[in-house]
């Protein structure tokens, strides 16, 4: 099964498929924010950038259009996969309407997981169901009638993230301080590299987020600064041949061999072993 909406109009795309079309789906969606729900009772394993991610049953992975999702073995589970790009929705310009950019997607976590418990599945599966039939049905609602039932899927998932992926109770506007956080390091990562860069753009001491991350985070701000960077040279490591000098000048470095430190320090490998090693593993020469 392999749905799609296209408005070419405005070059908006909307995907849903199962196993049956899953890898076409996905080379489909390299581009797309993607939901993969494993509604098998086995495990499924899935590379993203490189690295497997192993997702257990009733478990959905959160994916962003920078990160390179592969499937390599030939059985695929029970699954279900929503992509969509910018175009069709936009988490960013619509954030106050489902709230998950900094969260689910561009969060502390690159690649999120959240557990779907026995009531959550059955209301996502009704809600795949009634996807299933406005994919099918043809007229001039059905792009605004799909784009409420994403938004649906997408605040069922933030409301069980927020449960899973922040310590404690957390009200509202540290929820926001993350998120916000997360946000802007995601747009600036490149050429910002200090917590007070931040701060200073979000008119908040840099103390004030440091406690929060403290108190509601599994990392530091600092450490989700240097988990992105460090994300981007795997990812030019493994998926592009440019030089280690290139990559430290466009990740900001002024001095390659000052990045070379700092991808050691926070990988534990040198960059060419790292990028022999992986490269392989990524594209299955192992």
């Amino acid at each position: 099964m392999l749905k799609n909406q296209f408005n070419t109009a405005v070059d908006s795309v909307f995907i849903m498929a199962d196993e049956a079309d899953f890898v076409q789906a996905l080379k489909l969606s390299q581009t797309h924010l993607k939901f993969i729900w494993n509604r098998d009772n086995t495990n499924l394993s899935i590379l993203v950038d490189g690295s497997s991610v192993l997702l257990l049953p009733n478990q959905v992975l959160c994916c962003t259009y920078v990160q390179n999702v592969r499937y390599e073995q030939e059985d695929i589970p029970r699954l279900l996969i929503l992509s969509f790009n910018k175009a069709f929705y936009c988490i960013h310009t619509n954030d106050a309407e489902v709230s998950c950019n900094g969260l689910l997607f561009f969060g502390t976590d690159f690649t999120p997981v959240i557990q779907i418990d026995n009531h959550e599945r059955h209301s996502l599966d009704t809600l795949v169901k009634v996807l299933e039939e406005e994919f099918d049905t043809i007229d001039g609602n059905q792009e605004e009638m799909l784009r409420i039932l994403l938004k649906r899927f997408i605040i069922k998932c933030t409301r069980i993230a927020r449960k899973q992926l922040i310590k404690g109770d957390l009200p509202e506007a540290r929820i926001d301080i993350i998120r916000q956080f997360n946000v802007l390091v995601e747009e600036h990562f490149k050429s910002l590299k200090q917590i007070t860069d931040y701060a200073q753009l979000m008119n908040r001491s840099p103390k004030t987020i440091t406690n929060v991350f403290s108190q509601h985070s599994e990392k530091s701000p600092l450490q989700v600064i240097h988990d992105r960077i460090t994300l981007e040279a795997r990812r030019m490591l493994i998926f592009t041949e440019k030089t280690a000098k290139e990559i430290a000048y466009e990740l900001g470095f002024e001095d390659p061999s000052q990045f070379s430190r700092f991808f050691k320090k926070n990988t534990q490998n040198s960059i060419h072993d790292f990028r022999e090693k992986h490269k392989k593993i990524a594209f299955g020469q192992f």
